[in-house]
Order: structure tokens, then sequence, then C-alpha cells
């Protein structure tokens, strides 16, 4: 219950909702997870496995259509 009206105060005092802080917190996550597979992707490339590359490709193409998504909801919320 304390922690359900913390959340309430900080809305009111913030002015950002708690759906869109949540949101805004995905998307960092997301953005985060895009930047280290770049990492990951230079390992497959150096270790000469195409496979795998091609693995993290697949991966980040659909952790960037989340964040497309997700940009997408958080404008609206903050509009």
């Amino acid at each position: 219950m304390a922690q359900e009206q913390a959340k309430r105060r900080s809305e009111l005092i913030s002015g950002v909702s708690n759906v869109a802080y949540d949101l805004l917190a995905l998307l960092y996550n997301q953005l985060e997870e895009i930047a280290a597979i770049e990492e990951y992707k230079l390992d497959a490339e150096d270790a000469g496995d195409q496979e795998v590359l091609a693995l993290f490709d697949q991966i980040q193409q659909r952790a960037r259509e989340d964040v497309d998504m997700l940009r997408s909801a958080l404008s609206q919320r903050l509009a």
C-alpha cells in the first residue's frame, strides 16, 4: 500500500505517468541491448562464426522493432 501511494505521489510531482516512466525504462533497456549486441556481433565476426552473427543480427533487428513500438507508445503518452 505504501509503495502504491509513493508511486502516485511521484506521478503527481514529476508530471510523468507511471506508464510513461515504465515505457521509458523499457526503451532505455532495449537501446542498451542493441548496443551490447553490436559488441557481440564483433566477437562473432572475429571468430568467423557467421551462424551466430546472423542470429545476433536477427535479435538486434527485433530489438529495433521493439524500440520503434516503444517510441510510438511513449510519444502518445507524453503528448
